[in-house]
């Protein structure tokens, strides 16, 4: 890290300053790169690196510069380059570098590898007050409602999450072991392989409704629920799908994924490392395939009511409201790791309405699970935890 504490300190005050105003309405967001440009390659590509684009003078750095450029450096794509000059007493701003979105991969899903091209601090400002200094991709520090945070919770790393979804990851196992028993050389699948494919399209619906700044809620709800004859206790569902195989488009896609990987390797069993590592244009059509389910999901987010699904991750409907007359937990817990094992009590009704929803759904369907999208951007994962009803705030960026 070349950066001296007391320039480091001149860049986080100019980036809390700015994260506290908006242009046109629009909130401050940037990427603050601290990297000198001699540093960066000429002949830099976005996605594996950066294309520097070089002022022909630098600016000073300082809170009104910062805004001014943000929308012209949009967080996913771009950062503010920075460094020391002179007599390195005070940061100057000495262009943009493009990066493309490839740095986004482990948030938004996808097998793509993540480039590192530097291990200079960089400031995220993603809203106002919310800062976090990332060196190669891994956080330092962050400011969180107020507190300094040192560590992420990201629920899709949990063993809880996998937990609830064991029945339906065996059930697709044993299916395609069914269909391997009719070639020469069956090959079997590592279970995490179906479970990662499974948390990589919710990633990306997920990041697809905070992209579209409306908010939205997702249910899920044990497989086999028998709609639209029965429903599910508690929800009235608006728009309801029949139960056919496009609905459940997803298990066919992972089906599809699990035989192709398998076909390309010649051994006994493959993982996530497999899928990961192939190239071909086959399974990139399946992965895309997979992404533009998480883009109907997001879609059917848009209007009042919860998108519900199965745990096959089959589509059941949208529209859904959880019914008032459910009851309401005696309290909730705040997970303040990703088990969930260290929690804090907090109070029901110090949130909005999807967020109560969630609440009395979960506590009404201990076997269920539910994802709340905000308007802002946060997302939390609701889960019943020895008969707790347990929130998460899961760590996204941007």
């Amino acid at each position: 890290m070349w950066v001296r504490p007391k320039l480091l300190d001149q860049a986080l005050s100019a980036a809390f300053q700015a994260s506290l105003t908006s242009d046109e309405a629009r909130p401050t967001r940037f990427r603050l790169l601290l990297t000198p440009m001699q540093e960066l390659p000429e002949g830099g590509i976005p996605n594996e690196g950066v294309l520097r684009l070089k002022f022909d003078r630098s600016r000073l750095l300082h809170a009104d510069e910062l805004r001014r450029l943000a929308p012209a450096v949009p967080f996913e794509t771009s950062l503010i380059g920075a460094q020391a000059e002179a007599e390195e007493d005070k940061l100057r701003i000495w262009g943009i570098a493009h990066s493309g979105p490839a740095w986004l991969a482990p948030t938004w899903g996808g097998r793509g590898l993540v480039p590192n091209w530097t291990y200079d601090p960089v400031i995220h400002v993603t809203g106002p007050g919310k800062i976090a200094v990332r060196c190669a991709g891994k956080l330092v520090g962050a400011i969180e409602r107020g507190l300094l945070v040192d560590t992420t919770i990201d629920v899709f790393d949990s063993d809880w999450l996998p937990a609830m979804f064991v029945r339906e990851r065996e059930e697709i196992r044993a299916e395609h072991n069914a269909l391997q028993a009719r070639t020469s050389s069956p090959t079997s699948v590592d279970p995490t392989l179906v479970g990662r494919v499974g948390q990589h399209m919710l990633r990306r619906t997920i990041q697809l409704v905070r992209g579209a700044r409306h908010g939205g809620m997702i249910l899920v709800v044990n497989a086999g629920v028998e709609f639209p004859s029965r429903g599910v206790d508690g929800l009235r569902l608006k728009y309801r799908f029949g139960q056919d195989e496009p609905s459940h488009r997803y298990r066919t896609l992972l089906l599809q994924i699990l035989e192709a990987v398998a076909a390309a390797s010649p051994k006994g069993s493959v993982g996530w490392s497999d899928f990961a590592s192939n190239a071909s244009e086959h399974l990139e059509k399946l992965e895309q395939a997979v992404f533009e389910l998480s883009r109907v999901i997001a879609n059917l987010t848009a209007i009042d009511g919860a998108v519900v699904l199965d745990k096959r991750l089959g589509l059941l409907g949208f529209g859904a409201e959880v019914s008032a007359e459910l009851s309401a937990p005696r309290r909730v817990w705040r997970a303040l790791d990703t088990e969930g094992r260290e929690r804090r009590a907090d109070d029901f009704e110090n949130v909005g309405t999807r967020h109560r929803a969630a609440y009395r759904f979960v506590s009404d369907h201990p076997d269920g699970l539910a994802i709340v999208i905000s308007q802002d951007g946060g997302v939390s994962f609701v889960a019943n935890r020895e008969q707790e009803v347990v929130f998460w705030e899961q760590s996204v960026s941007p």
